[in-house]
């Protein structure tokens, strides 16, 4: 996917983002997050799908306040970047753990 390998705490360079961002159109949604908003269960869900995936779509049934609220706490929380949305959807990359 990207050409030279993530580590851990380096951030993202605007040019693999950008490259993200364009893999992540082409995505549909892993989850939808409706009025419950992110609960323990919810955060689950998206750490899961971050480990299966690196890459991931996320609509929200929100308003924007609150869609921008939800974009800063799943980076926070998941140790994952947000990459960048439109509307109600946002894009989410983790780098996948190597397999041993």
């Amino acid at each position: 996917m990207l050409n030279k390998p993530i580590m851990e705490n380096d951030p993202l360079t605007s040019a693999e983002k950008k490259e993200l961002r364009g893999i992540g159109q082409r995505l549909k949604p892993h989850l939808h997050i409706g009025k419950q908003g992110l609960s323990v269960n919810v955060f689950e869900e998206i750490d899961k799908a971050l480990l299966k995936n690196g890459l991931i779509k996320i609509r929200f049934e929100a308003d924007r306040e609150v869609i921008i609220s939800y974009c800063n706490d799943i980076p926070e929380k998941l140790n994952c970047d947000y990459i960048g949305g439109v509307g109600k959807t946002g894009i989410f990359f983790r780098d996948m753990p190597e397999e041993a």
